[in-house]
């Protein structure tokens, strides 16, 4: 993926411009207060919005539409400081709140609104559980969605959405999205949010339950809620890779070059099942940079992490059926 670090207004319009129509254009969801010189420093991110995504899986953008407009009426009964888009192919939703320096606390509100959602519509709803990477992209407004059409075959904008419009029906909307809606950028509501403080893992109801497999081998809840995204971290990557390592190896150290260059392979093998055919995660795969990484971890028998290092970074979602490893 092409990227660039912009400092200045003007240097995005130029960027954006440049690469709209071309390809798909996406911009970070969370922004950084320090950039090396040709990245973002992730220890930086400032935490003051949630992000979150109905997703229309199953082409199912009637769903999408229903739940964003539900969702939409606890927003404004609440006031919070938002706006919200017409993706493509499903809706982008932020809430703008108060700097908090827990992820895990913009995820309590997110189980908030999720919760709210069920008992207004039911389990079977739209809106994407990953939530909380800051690391996650999102597509900038008014750019095309190439992985999205009419029946004529022309591709659908990004396009920013307002009160007025929660009144039109989907037919609306997916009018409006066939050229760019260039109105004013402008924040609704008057509260900002306070995100509510995450409760000890160990006090946490209930368990989290491990994801459907997308591949052959199952994935913790907390590394598919990381590498599950168009932009995963390197480390999320790695911990993933360490992961597949460990149920291939039988948690074992591999000790001769045959045995590590097999492990390797099926690592690779799983990440490319996963990741090389979607449109919606790994943005920037690559089979053979891939593998160059995975080698390292592979072959220094690098085991994936303890729950305490997973939920000191920031990466565990709640407790699951491994929490316990926080004590052994």
């Amino acid at each position: 993926m092409a990227r660039k670090i912009v400092l200045t207004r003007n240097e995005y319009a130029k960027f954006v411009h440049a690469q709209n129509n071309k390809t798909n254009v996406y911009t970070t969801v969370y922004d950084f207060r320090e950039f090396s010189e040709k990245a973002k420093v992730d220890s930086s991110v400032i935490r003051d919005r949630i992000f979150l995504d109905f997703d229309a899986h199953e082409d199912n953008l009637e769903m999408a539409w229903r739940d964003l407009k539900v969702v939409m009426g606890l927003i404004h009964k609440r006031d919070y400081e938002h706006t919200f888009f017409f993706s493509g192919r499903g809706f982008h939703l932020f809430l703008f709140g108060e700097e908090t320096q827990d992820m895990r606390n913009i995820q309590t509100l997110f189980k908030e609104i999720k919760e709210y959602l069920i008992s207004k519509v039911g389990k079977d709803n739209s809106l994407d559980d990953r939530v909380g990477q800051h690391t996650r992209l999102r597509r900038v407004p008014n750019t095309v969605n190439m992985a999205s059409s009419d029946e004529d075959g022309n591709p659908y904008f990004c396009i920013p959405l307002v009160k007025e419009d929660l009144s039109r029906n989907l037919t609306d909307i997916l009018t409006l999205a066939k050229q760019q809606r260039m109105i004013p950028f402008k924040k609704c509501g008057n509260t900002k949010v306070i995100f509510p403080k995450a409760p000890p893992i160990e006090a946490m109801k209930g368990e989290v339950s491990v994801p459907s497999s997308v591949g052959k081998l199952p994935m913790l809840p907390c590394l598919y809620n990381a590498v599950m995204v168009e932009n995963p971290s390197h480390i999320a990557r790695a911990y993933l890779v360490s992961w597949y390592r460990d149920l291939i190896s039988g948690y074992q150290d591999l000790e001769n070059l045959d045995d590590k260059e097999k492990t390797l392979n099926l690592v690779v093998e799983e990440l490319e099942r996963v990741f090389a055919d979607s449109d919606s995660v790994w943005l920037d795969w690559d089979k053979h940079t891939t593998k160059k990484h995975a080698k390292f971890t592979v072959f220094n028998n690098y085991n994936a992490p303890h729950c305490d290092k997973l939920i000191s970074e920031g990466f565990c979602v709640g407790k699951c059926w491994r929490f316990p490893d926080v004590d052994s």
